[in-house]
């Protein structure tokens, strides 16, 4: 089978570009052939097709000048990149692809390339990583306010001015906005045949918002396993891992293991956050915190497999966490808050533990309850890596998503022969 694979970035940004590339690899060892469709980036990996890719537009680190002088362009490429679906027209009339995979189109691409894709009758599945489809802002979450917003959902876009919830920026919001309102008037998205949700949470904000549930489908992600390898023993110490941000929760954990000066808290990772997180650590004097920093490769799994248990404390949706499915992997079990994807993940008690979010007192009893019991610390790790090779192998992954992929390429085939 050709499967066009299409995301705004070809080089590993972030999780969706992680999946998008641990899926290309799924994929190309069991034959397929797998055609990539982007944007031109000096940091993407080399590929043949990118004379067919859309030309390098940057969004950040304008000045304001800068932004106002390359507004139409910015406002055009947003909205409907006229050039985006022609060159992803081209690419389809000379590889001839069975269906498409999309992932991140917004902005970079937008949607103008499912109007170019269906005009050739190519079959279409987006994974929605994000919640673009029902918050101009993507999140769900206003990031100057540290607070969840959902005001958006029922098509009422215009929230997103009032709040300013893109960048703090009324013009930004205003952008992302109107592209909301057009794309809703144009029904744009329709053109999709199938969004696969990583978590039943964002499966259920689609519904809420008018998307028809049998377009809905539920799958996990994937990772290799083999990348993060299963070791049962541990050290004195348990970690975070992950960017330094206020919507993760890393103050509340921090407050939690205030009250828990014992155990030993690696925090890895970097972001905006750090210098107040350290702050705090050393004015309250809590003890046996080690800020870390960035941290990858070998180096970053060693230190994981080597913990007894991971903390993820967001407080805001978050998706579907591969920090999960890393953790799981290395057989090591995972407290989690319960929101957004992260409770479906987990279960209680079996390969982790919930708490509310911003919950000091409920998140300090998790972490004491694992802490104290290493043996049940070791026998949840257990049933974390055996999860983790049920429901998030490359081939668990493979035998879903080709049913899938077989029955939207039929359904084309079944039209084109009527």
């Amino acid at each position: 089978m050709k499967i066009l694979m299409v995301d705004k970035y070809y080089f590993i940004k972030g999780g969706a570009e992680r999946y998008y590339f641990e899926l290309t690899k799924t994929l190309e060892e069991r034959g397929h052939e797998v055609i990539p469709f982007s944007m031109k980036h000096p940091d993407n990996f080399p590929t043949d097709y990118e004379p067919y890719f859309v030309d390098n537009i940057e969004f950040n680190g304008l000045s304001l000048a800068q932004k106002i002088r390359h507004a139409p362009d910015i406002i055009g490429r947003v909205i409907w990149s006229r050039k985006a679906k022609e060159a992803i027209v081209r690419l389809v009339d000379k590889v001839k692809p069975d269906i498409a995979h999309l992932h991140m189109i917004d902005h970079q691409l937008s949607p103008s390339i499912l109007q170019g894709l269906k005009e050739r009758r190519i079959p279409i599945i987006q994974t929605c990583h994000q919640y673009k489809h029902v918050c101009p802002s993507y999140r769900l979450y206003i990031m100057h306010k540290n607070q969840i917003c959902e005001k958006c959902i029922s098509g009422r876009f215009y929230h997103a001015v009032v709040e300013k919830c893109h960048k703090n920026s009324l013009s930004a919001s205003a952008i992302v906005a109107i592209e909301s309102y057009i794309h809703k008037w144009l029904k744009i998205y329709d053109l999709i045949d199938v969004f696969h949700v990583p978590s039943r949470f964002l499966g259920g904000k689609l519904q809420e918002a008018g998307y028809p549930s049998e377009k809905i489908w539920h799958c996990n992600y994937t990772i290799n396993l083999r990348d993060y390898p299963y070791h049962p023993d541990a050290k004195d110490y348990f970690v975070y891992y992950g960017r330094l941000s206020e919507e993760k929760g890393i103050l509340t954990l921090l407050k939690a293991k205030q009250r828990l000066p014992t155990p030993k808290l690696y925090i890895i990772g970097d972001g905006p956050q750090r210098p107040a997180l350290e702050a705090f650590v050393r004015e309250q004097r809590v003890e046996n915190v080690e800020f870390l920093g960035n941290r990858g490769g070998q180096e970053l799994i060693r230190l994981v497999q080597n913990s007894r248990f991971v903390v993820v404390p967001s407080e805001w949706y978050d998706n579907s966490p591969l920090v999960i499915y890393e953790s799981f992997s290395m057989g090591k079990p995972v407290i989690v808050s319960t929101l957004g994807g992260m409770p479906e993940l987990v279960e209680p008690g079996g390969d982790g533990f919930h708490f509310s979010p911003g919950d000091v007192e409920q998140l300090t009893d998790r972490i004491q309850a694992l802490w104290q019991n290493p043996d049940l610390c070791r026998q949840m790790g257990e049933r974390a890596r055996q999860k983790a090779e049920r429901e998030f192998s490359p081939e668990a992954h493979y035998e879903k998503l080709m049913t899938v992929y077989h029955r939207l390429t039929d359904k084309i085939q079944t039209k084109v022969t009527m």
